[in-house]
């Protein structure tokens, strides 16, 4: 037999029940698995942290994070999104599976006697993960977050979760009214007024043989070249030409936020925020303009399938 010390898979097992962690740690253990045990979820994360395991099996309901959040935790996290996760609970509803699925666990699975289904889920996803087994196994105790900083974390998660879903619902209602294209637009630069600061910002909206170019810009701006760059940048990036001739005369911003609005391979239209001089957008304003881009999908597919009732030219789909 081999002594390299990957000879097992490590695994991190969370478990808040003393009779329960013995028993599930020795059904693992029984099956040549390395297990390493936390009794809560914060505790759970340090030492995912520290060991970086090569899967998390977790119960669900816990004091403090529960299961659910630790999840997410994991997942949102690019030194453990990799990892996966098993949540293993008793809960077997159909809202709970769902649930347990949307947090980013790889497998739901509820407590039974001998465990066979979680066995043969750590065999499965052990197979499937293209992860390399780690070799770290000492903690780094500078490196690793303490348990103040990880329920810190959870806090800032469960918050950019709100507000990611609150600018969902804000994009979603843009289209529940009236399906008319300065109405959508004007609902749309309402609302990214209201979380970023910009010097433009334009949709522009796949009709058909041509593109509509609808533009919020500010005043010591020149609207002509704003809309110059931004139909020079549709045109790159597969739409139409503009139905109105724009300038030709524009400036280069190296900073602007362009995102496509792609829904089932047709291109929709394209989002563009361009920031004042000298402003830089950070990452996360990206992932804002993204996550309402996406939205708008939905928006401008409804208003395609009036436009099309009404007898509008739209794209051929």
């Amino acid at each position: 037999m081999s002594n390299s010390i990957d000879i097992s898979h490590r695994l991190l097992l969370i478990e808040d029940s003393p009779t329960q962690l013995l028993a599930i740690k020795r059904t693992l253990e029984a099956e040549g698995y390395e297990v390493s045990e936390s009794r809560n979820g914060a505790e759970g994360l340090v030492r995912a942290y520290n060991e970086l395991p090569d899967l998390i099996i977790s119960d669900v309901v816990m004091s403090g994070i529960n299961g659910y959040q630790l999840c997410r935790l994991v997942k949102n996290d690019s030194e453990l999104s990799a990892i996966p996760v098993i949540l293993l609970t008793k809960l077997d509803g159909s809202i709970d599976r769902f649930w347990g699925l949307k947090s980013g666990a790889e497998r739901y699975i509820p407590k039974e006697p001998g465990f066979p289904n979680l066995i043969k889920a750590v065999r499965e996803l052990l197979a499937e993960s293209k992860a390399p087994q780690r070799l770290r196994l000492v903690a780094d105790i500078n490196r690793s977050p303490t348990t103040d900083e990880i329920n810190s974390r959870l806090n800032q998660l469960l918050e950019r979760l709100l507000f990611e879903a609150t600018i969902v619902d804000e994009v979603r209602r843009i289209g529940e009214d009236l399906l008319d294209l300065e109405v959508i637009t004007e609902k749309l630069f309402a609302l990214l007024g209201s979380i970023l600061s910009y010097q433009a910002a334009a949709l522009i909206v796949n009709q058909g043989p041509f593109s509509s170019l609808m533009l919020d810009c500010a005043k010591d701006s020149s609207e002509q070249t704003m809309r110059a760059y931004v139909a020079k940048l549709a045109l790159q990036l597969g739409l139409p030409p503009l139905k109105e001739e724009s300038s030709k005369s524009y400036a280069m911003h190296d900073n602007a936020l362009t995102q496509p609005i792609d829904m089932a391979g047709l291109r929709l239209g394209l989002l563009v925020v361009i920031p004042h001089p000298n402003q830089i957008y950070k990452p996360g304003d990206q992932k804002v303009v993204r996550l309402i881009s996406e939205q708008l999908s939905v928006v401008l597919r409804l208003y395609q399938s009036y436009a099309q009732q009404v007898g509008e030219t739209v794209p051929i789909s």
